[in-house]
């Protein structure tokens, strides 16, 4: 019983060895001609197209978003990968803060009557 324990394992192993060496060989090869073929490496970027006539019509607070956005994603390429957290404020009426508030307030108490019907069914 041993006996045919070690020879399964044996093939096993074998087998797994020659598997993973031949995907790291294939890997190797494609990596090697993708190298040598692409015909991404030697082009240039393409230019950036002209701004349109109603750029001026956007937020500055938009603008500055979308620049930073942009300028995030391109050194992020080459560069560390940490993500960078961008906050923009827009200035807000009292009466935007004020409704902003009634909501919320009107939001938990609907969800407290909910809870409270929830458990009358129950």
């Amino acid at each position: 019983m041993a006996d045919k324990f070690a020879f399964t394992m044996q093939v096993f192993f074998l087998g797994f060895s020659v598997v993973m060496l031949v995907l790291f060989l294939l890997y190797g090869l494609i990596s090697l001609f993708n190298r040598l073929r692409s015909p991404l490496l030697g082009k240039a970027g393409p230019e950036e197209p002209p701004l349109p006539d109603d750029w001026e019509l956007l937020p500055p607070e938009l603008i500055a978003a979308i620049t930073a956005a942009v300028h995030h994603y391109r050194a992020d390429a080459s560069g560390s990968g940490r993500p960078v957290r961008i906050q923009v404020e827009l200035p807000q009426s009292l009466w935007a803060a004020a409704g902003r508030r009634a909501l919320l307030e009107n939001s938990s108490e609907l969800e407290r009557l909910r809870r409270k019907k929830k458990l009358e069914e129950v």
